[in-house]
């Protein structure tokens, strides 16, 4: 689009500009669409023929000088953007990630580089910690950009960080999970979560959060509609959408759990902090011999298990909170017979 033989043309950041010079000097402007430029360049030139120039750069760059450093930009978008949209250990990440960029607080958001968010990223040890910082880099400026807060968005190209190796997960072989539930059988007061884990699948936090009004023992299911973290006690949410769930009570859990069920319905069964969970945990695989592996592992071997026994990849997900997954899944498997959900049960339990 052209103006006055003024060329609007996009920018390599993905918005439109147009360069005006008057009297030696170069100024810039730069919008979301041709037109928006268009229109401000006919502002422009309207007030260069009333030789008002100076007024003009003056006003230009007061109205352009951006209010918020990055420290301010961060509690603005962390309150107005993640707060009550995200889980608050999430929000304490976020916190965690930004003390990485100390050397920037005091830069306002407009004069923010590309070139100084990837030394700041590059600074960084660990390749893990660099993607998470990359990550919420790239999310607080897209919303400064489309606000209209910074005319080019330094963050826009900003090479991703070499991808850290995933953790490779383990579980235990269905002999050495025999070995592992007989052991922990022997001393149910210390070990009986660690059962609860690896019978049903479910995750550290949703253990935690069992109380005696989820368990139905007239139809053997349990209810996960929590999860605890003793960090964030207030915070129950479940992971995601997907976790909340209703999933059977398998034989052995329901053995256990049964001496709870007139306990006081709204107080948690499993009480115990984290830290003392992870070393009874080394504990009873110390005693059984067995691989050291994490609690979370325990809900691996779950998933392996059902592998194993060729249970359908949807009620597997439907069982653990997963995310059912891909559209041709969902065409294909429109939903799994009570009476084959039974037989499946019947597999595990046996």
């Amino acid at each position: 689009m052209t103006y006055k033989n003024k060329t609007i043309t996009r920018h390599k950041r993905g918005n439109w500009w147009v360069r005006v010079r008057h009297n030696g000097k170069v100024i810039c402007i730069y919008g979301r669409t041709q037109i928006e430029v268009h229109n401000k360049l006919k502002v422009l030139l309207h007030e260069l023929e009333n030789n008002k120039i100076d007024t003009v750069i003056k006003q230009r760059a007061d109205s352009n000088k951006c209010k918020y450093t990055l420290q301010q930009w961060f509690d603005e978008w962390l309150i107005t953007y993640k707060s009550g949209c995200v889980r608050a250990c999430t929000i304490d990440g976020f916190k965690q990630e930004f003390k990485k960029l100390t050397n920037l607080y005091e830069y306002r958001i407009d004069e923010i580089t590309s070139i100084m968010l990837a030394n700041a990223i590059n600074s960084v040890g660990a390749n893990r910690t660099k993607d998470r910082l990359h990550n919420m880099i790239k999310q607080m400026f897209a919303t400064a950009f489309n606000n209209r807060l910074i005319e080019i968005n330094p963050a826009s190209n900003l090479p991703r960080p070499k991808q850290a190796p995933k953790k490779q997960k383990h579980a235990l072989t269905a002999e050495q999970e025999k070995i592992f539930v007989n052991t922990c059988l022997q001393d149910l007061e210390n070990y009986e979560q660690f059962i609860i884990l690896v019978i049903q699948g479910l995750r550290k936090g949703e253990m935690l959060a069992l109380r005696p009004n989820d368990l139905d023992f007239e139809n053997n299911t349990i209810r996960i509609d929590e999860s605890y973290d003793e960090q964030h006690p207030d915070d129950l949410e479940t992971k995601n959408k997907a976790s909340n769930r209703t999933m059977p009570m398998f034989k052995t859990t329901r053995e256990i759990l049964l001496k709870y069920r007139d306990n006081n319905p709204t107080e948690r069964i499993y009480k115990k902090s984290g830290a003392t969970y992870m070393l009874l945990l080394d504990e009873v695989l110390q005693k059984a011999n067995l691989p050291r592996i994490t609690m979370h592992e325990l809900r691996h071997t779950f998933i392996t298990r059902c592998h194993e026994k060729q249970i359908d990849e949807i009620l597997v997900q439907k069982w653990v909170g997963h995310t059912i997954g891909s559209t041709m899944t969902k065409g294909v498997y429109t939903h799994i017979a009570d009476d084959k959900e039974l037989a499946y049960i019947d597999l595990l339990n046996n």
